[in-house]
C-alpha cells in the first residue's frame, strides 16, 4: 500500500457540514490500493471511566464508500450525523488489498494495533454552527442561465437609440459601433427564451458607460439611456418573474471609468478632491504614459485595471468606497427585485467587506444569489465561506482541453475532473456557473473549429456536470466570432439565418437537464469504461434508484454500443442502431 497517497484535511472541503445535521468526510488513496475504509467517530466528550480509572472514548464505526474512482487515485466518502454536542472526533481504519491495516488520525498513519488505538489522537471539528453554512438558494441548482449583451440582443425601442446607431446587423461588430439593443428588446423576446428552455437571464452591465459593452461603468446609479430607463428594467424583472425566470445583473466594482464623476473630480482637484482616497493614487496630479494602444499604458501615477488608463482602480479598503458599493449593490435589489449579482474580480473585495455585503443582501432577500467571479485564477471567492456562487473556470478548461484542443488523454480528463470535484464541497459545486464561452472568449462554434457535431457533444457533456449551465446568447443559433469584438455580433432574428438543428438540440438539452436536475446536481459520479487509444469515455450518474449512463466517442473510429433492452434512450448523436455502433463525436445518454 502506498502510504504517501493517503490524504485527508480536516475542517475543509474534505470535512464539512452539508446540512445542519450532516457532516461529510472524504479520504484519498492510490487507485485500487484499499479494500475497505472504516471511520471511528463520535462525540469527543462521550467517554467512559474504565476499571483502571482511565477514560475510554465511546466511538461508533461506519464504512466509507468509494465515491470517485480515478486512474491514479480513488476518493472515499462517508456522511455522518452530527452529535447533540455539535462536535465530532474521528479517525480512519484503513484496509489494504494485501490485508494490512492502518490507523490514520490527526498525528499519525501507523499500523493498526491495540497500542496505536490506545494512543489515538482523533481529528476534531470545532463547534459545528449551522449559521456557518454558506446557504445556496434552492432555485440556483435548477437554473439554466442565458448570458446576453443588451446592445447585441434585440432592439425593442428604436426611439432610445443613441446618435450614430447603425441598423441591426448591418455591419460587422466592432469595439465602437452600436446596434440599438435594449431592455425593451429583451422583454419582447422573453417568450422566445422561455420556449428555448432557459430560466435565468444573465445581463452584462446595463449601467451608464461610454462603450457598447458597458464594463467601463461611469455611473452605477443609472441605466444607460441607450438601453432604456429604470422603468424598463422593472418591467423586465417583473415579466421575467411572471414566467418563473430569474434575473442576474453583472458588474465590475473594483474600478470606475475615467468618465465617472469621482475620477473627474480627482483629475481636476488632485489631492484636494473629496474622492482622492477612493482611488489608489501614487502621486498627484494623476497622469499616465501614452502608448500606441489607447487602452494600454505601460505606467501611470495610479493603479489601473488591466493597465487600462481609462479604468482607475478603486481603493476597496476605503470605508467610503465600501459604503458606496454597498448602497449601489443594495439599491438594485431593493428597488427592482433582481435575484442575483455576478461580480467580476470579486476576489479583490476585502473579506470583511464581503461578509458585510452578504449579510446585508441576505437580510433584504434571503434567497439572493451572489456570484464571485475571478478570471485570472481557479480560486473563486466561493472557496471562502462568503459568496454562495462562483464560476468554475478550471472545470470548463479541463473539458475544453480534452474535447477541443486534443491536449489531454481520457485518463487525464478523469483525474483532472476528480481533482476539481474534490476541491469544493458539493453544495459549493452546485452554486457554480459553467460557461463554455462568453463576451471575452471566442464563440463556442469557433472553439469547436466550426464542427457542430463536436459542439453538440461538448454541450451535452457539460450539461451532465454539477453546476448551472450558462449559454451565451446566440449559441442556439450557431453564432460565430473567433475573437473580441467579432464574438459580440448581433443576434440573428431572421429565420433563414438561424441554425434550426442547433436550436432544436438546445431545447432538448434544456428539457433533459430540467428533468434530471436532482440527479445531476446531487448524484454520484461513477466513471466507467474508457480508452485513451480509441478516445472514448463513459460514466454513470446515480441518485437513489435513478441512474443515467453516458458514453462519448471522440475517436476517429466508431465503437461498439448495444442499447440495453430495458433502457430509455434520452439523447444521442451519430448512433447507428442497425450496426450497434457510435461514430466520431457520437454520444448516447440513457436511463437504465
Amino acid at each position: 500500500m502506498e502510504l504517501a497517497a493517503i490524504y485527508h484535511r480536516p475542517n475543509s472541503e474534505w470535512a464539512y457540514m452539508s446540512t445542519p445535521d450532516e457532516f461529510v468526510i472524504n479520504l484519498r488513496a492510490k487507485h485500487n490500493d484499499l479494500s475497505k475504509v472504516e471511520i471511528l467517530y463520535g462525540d469527543p466528550y462521550d467517554k467512559t471511566l474504565t476499571e483502571a480509572n482511565t477514560s475510554k472514548w465511546n466511538y461508533q464505526v461506519k464504512e466509507l464508500v468509494k465515491n470517485l474512482r480515478g486512474v491514479s487515485a480513488d476518493y472515499w466518502q462517508v456522511k455522518l450525523s452530527i452529535p447533540a454536542s455539535r462536535r465530532l472526533a474521528y479517525a480512519f481504519r484503513i484496509y489494504s488489498q494485501e490485508s494490512e491495516q492502518f490507523l490514520y488520525d490527526d498525528r499519525k498513519l501507523a499500523p493498526f494495533s491495540e497500542t496505536s488505538l490506545h494512543d489515538l489522537v482523533a481529528f476534531r471539528t470545532p463547534y459545528l454552527d449551522p449559521a456557518e453554512i454558506t446557504g445556496l438558494p434552492a432555485w440556483v441548482a435548477k437554473t439554466i442561465w442565458y448570458q446576453l449583451m443588451p446592445d447585441r440582443f434585440a432592439n425593442g425601442q428604436p426611439t432610445n437609440d443613441k446618435e450614430g446607431t447603425v441598423a441591426w446587423d448591418s455591419e460587422e461588430a466592432s469595439a465602437t459601433n452600436f446596434f440599438g439593443g435594449d431592455l425593451a428588446g429583451i422583454i419582447d423576446k422573453l417568450d422566445y427564451l422561455q420556449e428555448l428552455g432557459v430560466n435565468g437571464l444573465d445581463l452584462t452591465p446595463i449601467f451608464t458607460a461610454y462603450s457598447n459593452h458597458k464594463y467601463d461603468t461611469a455611473d452605477f446609479w443609472s441605466v444607460d439611456p441607450a438601453f432604456g430607463n429604470k422603468e424598463d428594467l422593472k418591467r423586465l424583472v417583473d415579466e421575467a418573474h411572471r414566467r418563473q425566470m430569474k434575473v442576474m445583473l453583472e458588474g465590475t466594482f473594483d474600478h470606475l471609468s475615467d468618465f465617472s464623476l469621482q475620477w473627474q473630480d480627482v483629475h481636476k482637484l488632485g489631492a484636494k478632491s473629496r474622492f482622492a482616497k477612493w482611488f489608489k493614487v501614487k502621486a498627484f496630479p494623476v497622469r499616465y504614459t501614452l502608448s500606441a494602444d489607447p487602452n494600454y499604458a505601460p505606467d501611470a501615477s495610479y493603479a489601473m485595471f488591466a493597465n487600462n488608463p481609462h479604468l482607475p482602480k478603486l481603493n476597496l479598503h476605503e470605508k467610503a468606497v465600501q459604503d458606496y458599493l454597498l448602497e449601489v449593490l443594495t439599491y438594485w435589489v431593493q428597488q427592482f427585485d433582481i435575484d442575483a449579482w455576478r461580480i467580476g474580480t470579486a476576489d479583490e473585495f476585502p473579506p470583511s467587506f464581503s461578509r458585510r455585503l452578504v449579510a446585508h443582501l441576505n437580510k433584504i432577500k434571503p434567497d439572493f444569489y451572489l456570484v464571485g467571479e475571478n478570471n485570472d485564477t481557479g480560486i473563486n471567492t466561493e472557496g471562502r465561506p462568503l459568496f454562495n456562487g462562483g464560476v468554475n473556470y478550471p472545470l470548463v478548461e479541463i473539458m475544453k482541453d480534452y474535447f477541443l484542443d486534443e491536449k489531454a488523454a481520457v485518463g487525464w480528463l478523469i483525474e483532472a475532473t476528480n481533482t476539481q470535484l474534490m476541491r469544493h464541497a458539493n453544495p459549493t459545486l452546485q452554486g457554480m456557473l459553467l460557461s463554455l464561452d462568453g463576451p471575452n472568449s471566442p464563440r463556442l462554434l469557433d472553439l469547436c473549429h466550426q464542427d457542430k457535431q463536436l459542439m453538440r457533444a461538448l454541450l451535452a457533456y457539460s450539461f451532465l456536470q454539477i453546476g448551472s449551465p450558462v449559454l451565451f446568447y446566440g449559441t442556439e443559433l450557431g453564432l460565430t466570432g473567433a475573437s473580441v469584438p467579432a464574438n459580440r455580433a448581433c443576434m440573428k432574428w431572421k429565420a433563414d439565418e438561424q441554425d434550426e438543428t442547433m436550436l432544436r438540440f438546445i431545447k432538448v438539452l434544456a428539457d433533459f437537464r430540467k428533468a434530471y436536475n436532482p440527479l445531476i446536481t446531487k448524484g454520484s459520479y461513477e466513471w466507467g469504461q474508457y480508452s485513451s487509444k480509441y478516445d472514448y469515455l463513459s460514466f454513470t450518474r446515480r441518485l437513489g434508484k435513478q441512474r443515467i449512463f453516458a458514453l462519448f466517442n471522440l475517436g476517429y473510429s466508431s465503437i461498439k454500443f448495444v442499447l440495453p433492452a430495458n433502457a430509455k434512450l434520452i439523447m444521442s448523436q451519430n448512433m447507428i442502431e442497425t450496426d450497434s455502433r457510435l461514430g466520431q463525436y457520437g454520444f448516447v445518454i440513457i436511463e437504465a
